[in-house]
């Protein structure tokens, strides 16, 4: 009996690791759906607590709903100062994590996996990424390498003989043609920023995302 609710408290546990920063509501990440960028939902949210304080104000009244409505469908337009914000905000978080040593499914300080990073760093502007690397590699727009930017996604397979996504990272830094920082959870070193342009890391890549709009 003792050994069955073990089991089973191990089993709760378990689902609850790998269930860690996902998202409630993960639609974008499925294919054919409608794809909101990481500056849209972080904008939405802001609206939104923005528009509940208001409420909260006047009583549970918002007073010019049509002007409301339409300030709300302006966050659509880019705002270039809002994106960098952004970009620099997620940056910053995942860089207070360097040296966390690497764990399968961690998302805390006490240990990492390369998409549990993500998770984490793209939470400090309330946007909710897919928990797998392979679900992230649909979270934006492919772009080529030469065209990365800071904030991009990258993704890499097993070996240079993989298309399967099995790792992933985010752009830091572009100084030029031949350094493109990313950092990611290494199994061996844990959090740590490497060059993409790296002979290992060359021939395994596999694609590269924006999750951030220009």
């Amino acid at each position: 009996m003792r050994t069955s609710i073990t089991n089973y408290l191990l089993f709760i546990f378990f689902i609850g690791l790998v269930a860690s920063c996902q998202s409630a509501k993960p639609t974008f990440s499925k294919r054919g759906e409608t794809y909101k960028s990481a500056r849209e939902i972080a904008e939405e949210k802001r609206q939104s607590r923005k528009q509940a304080r208001m409420a909260a104000r006047s009583g549970g009244k918002v007073k010019g709903k049509v002007a409301s409505k339409d300030r709300t469908s302006r966050t659509n337009v880019p705002n270039a100062r809002r994106l960098d914000e952004n970009v620099e905000t997620v940056i910053q978080t995942a860089r207070s994590y360097t040296g966390t040593p690497y764990k399968w499914g961690g998302t805390t300080r006490v240990g990492m996996d390369c998409s549990g990073l993500l998770c984490t760093s793209f939470q400090s502007i309330n946007v909710n990424l897919p928990r797998t690397s392979e679900e992230q590699s649909r979270f934006g727009k492919t772009v080529k390498v030469r065209e990365l930017k800071e904030g991009d996604l990258v993704f890499f397979g097993a070996n240079k003989f993989s298309r399967e996504i099995t790792h992933v990272g985010m752009v830091t830094e572009v100084n030029n043609d031949n350094e493109v920082k990313f950092i990611h959870a290494s199994t061996s070193l844990g959090v740590i920023e490497n060059n993409l342009y790296s002979d290992y890391w060359q021939k395994i890549f596999i694609k590269a995302v924006r999750p951030f709009d220009e």
